[in-house]
């Protein structure tokens, strides 16, 4: 009876310790969980995101579903400038949470990194969408306001942008031009130069065959003087065709008044005063 009593006993323990055993597990594994997100959060705080991202990676492998683990996966990607994959996390969480704050404040987020990304017009319907979720979020507001400034001055400065260009090209332009006309006034200029040797050359050359020339002449004319007189006028003063036929025709007359007198005397009546 006693050893029947003491084997009921002992299979109650038993019984006891496996009922404890399966109890304790899902509390050991939640409180192993929590640790890691509870470890993660205060790396976050600390600014140090590379072990801040192993402890919440950790505890996703453990409950990979959870939302809360995603949206702190998220946050830590943004602080570590991984724009990409964060906004592929805030887009899980914002598709699958049941918390409207939280799906909120992802579509909130993912503008924050289009805008950090530099993509204006598409972190504006992110912060639209926000908006829609939550009207009255003032931050989501502000950063709409802003983002719309911000592109509107952007507007600006590229237009002053390709305003200081033109004006620059313009600028350039008058310079080249300017550049370009100095160049040819002083081609000009040159080429000006060049014609004035030039010229000098040919007057100084002209000079010097007109002195040459009038060395000849008064060479020829000293020649001239030291001739008889009929010879330097008939180099002087060359005679025409009608004045040379003029001037045989005088010589025949001359010649025949000359022969005349002869004739007369050597036939005439006239004697001479002594006979020889």
């Amino acid at each position: 009876m006693k050893n029947l009593i003491h084997k009921r006993h002992y299979y109650h323990l038993c019984t006891v310790a496996v009922l404890a055993a399966v109890l304790l597990v899902p509390c050991a594994y939640g409180e192993s969980l929590q640790s890691k997100i509870e470890k993660g959060d205060k790396l976050y705080k600390d600014e140090l995101y590379d072990e801040a991202m192993k402890s919440f990676v950790d505890a996703q492998i453990e409950s990979p579903e959870e939302s809360k683990l995603k949206y702190n996966i998220a946050n830590t990607h943004y602080k570590m400038n991984n724009y990409e994959e964060a906004i592929m996390n805030y887009q899980d969480v914002a598709a699958t949470a049941q918390d409207i704050s939280l799906e909120k404040r992802s579509l909130y987020n993912i503008g924050n990194c289009l805008y950090r990304q530099g993509k204006l017009e598409e972190s504006i319907e992110y912060y639209k969408k926000a908006l829609e979720l939550d009207p009255d979020d003032q931050e989501a507001k502000y950063n709409l306001e802003f983002v719309r400034e911000e592109i509107k001055k952007r507007i600006n400065q590229e237009k002053q942008r390709k305003q200081q260009q033109q004006q620059q090209q313009q600028k350039q332009e008058q310079q080249d031009q300017s550049q370009e006309q100095q160049q040819s006034d002083q081609q000009k200029e040159k080429q000006e130069q060049e014609q004035k040797t030039e010229d000098k050359q040919q007057q100084s050359q002209g000079e010097e065959q007109e002195q040459e020339q009038q060395k000849k002449q008064q060479t020829g004319e000293k020649q001239d003087q030291q001739k008889p007189v009929g010879e330097k006028q008939k180099k002087a003063e060359p005679m025409t065709p009608e004045e040379a036929e003029r001037w045989l025709r005088s010589l025949k007359e001359g010649k025949r008044k000359q022969m005349q007198p002869e004739e007369r005397q050597a036939t005439g009546p006239y004697k001479p005063e002594k006979d020889w």
